[in-house]
């Protein structure tokens, strides 16, 4: 391995959902101390190997808030570079199906008003998913071709990460 390669920053997937009731969307907040410590972001974390996107969200929906979720289409998607590392996210459409939202592996969860998204600290990473929800960029619904209005599409599955054998 040369030099360059060492030095390369770990690239972590990470996804997030974005959950919508009533022109508000669902935030958490990351705990103190941490990176980007109380910063607030869309639900969600690190997929893990031999996880997909969805089975990832859905876990950490569950670790986080205590909800049960469908994933839907993925409506915002970049890659961010931070010191000693890059993350790659997706954001997902995402609908609660049970559970009413707590803050369990969270330093704090709220509601938040649309509008009002510029006025809270959120990770570089976020922003322009914020700036394009602030500006009515990112439709709440996915068009179907199936449909002829606004609804609710589940996410597909598109690849699958093999397992490694122990």
């Amino acid at each position: 391995m040369n030099q360059l390669e060492n030095n390369k920053p770990k690239t972590l997937r990470v996804v997030a959902a974005l959950i919508r009731d009533e022109g508000k969307v669902l935030l958490t907040q990351r705990w103190p101390g941490g990176h980007l410590g109380l910063t607030w972001e869309f639900p969600g974390g690190k997929v893990e190997m031999g996880e997909t996107d969805e089975q990832a969200l859905r876990r950490e929906l569950e670790e986080e808030l205590g909800v049960v979720a469908e994933i839907g289409t993925m409506c915002f998607e970049t890659k961010h570079g931070y010191p000693g590392r890059e993350i790659h996210l997706r954001v997902y459409r995402a609908k609660l199906i049970s559970g009413e939202p707590k803050a369990i592996d969270v330093n704090d969860m709220q509601w938040a008003e649309v509008t009002g998204l510029l006025d809270r600290r959120f990770p570089p990473a976020d922003m322009p998913l914020v700036r394009g929800l602030v500006e009515g960029l990112v439709p709440e619904f996915e068009e179907s071709e199936e449909d002829e209005g606004d609804s609710f599409v589940p996410a597909k599955v598109v690849g699958f990460v093999p397992q490694t054998s122990s």
